[in-house]
């Protein structure tokens, strides 16, 4: 499984490079970095950095991409395909595509790293 960046959202995540990065489907990650209580259902994928070394342990693979690894839940793995893209369409909105469709037409960036 792979998932290539477009440049222009490539540029936004510039300064992520000391980062870990999760790619998150259902709310796991709070604002603090860490799990939180509760649950979501749906596809409202969000791109987190968190601080190195902090990646919950839930987060059980890795997805291959152009910019960093993604950690990711192997659970979630049903909602994916082999080969994806992260683009920022005409209006600014991160879109994550596979073949053929849009999996979300709003992924957020969210950056939770306690020192940035």
């Amino acid at each position: 499984m792979k998932i290539t960046f477009d440049e222009q959202v490539l540029a936004r995540l510039a300064d992520w490079s000391d980062a870990d990065i999760v790619l998150d489907f259902d709310n796991t990650i709070g604002e603090t970095g860490r799990p939180v209580e509760g649950c979501s259902i749906g596809t409202n994928y969000r791109l987190i950095a968190i601080d190195k070394g902090t990646v919950p342990d839930i987060f059980d693979i890795v997805i291959a991409s152009n910019f960093a690894p993604l950690h990711f839940k192997k659970y979630g793995e049903m909602f994916l395909e082999n080969d994806m893209t992260i683009t920022e369409n005409t209006d600014k909105r991160v879109q994550l595509k596979a073949s053929g469709e849009v999996i979300d037409s709003n992924v957020q960036i969210l950056d939770y790293r306690q020192a940035k």
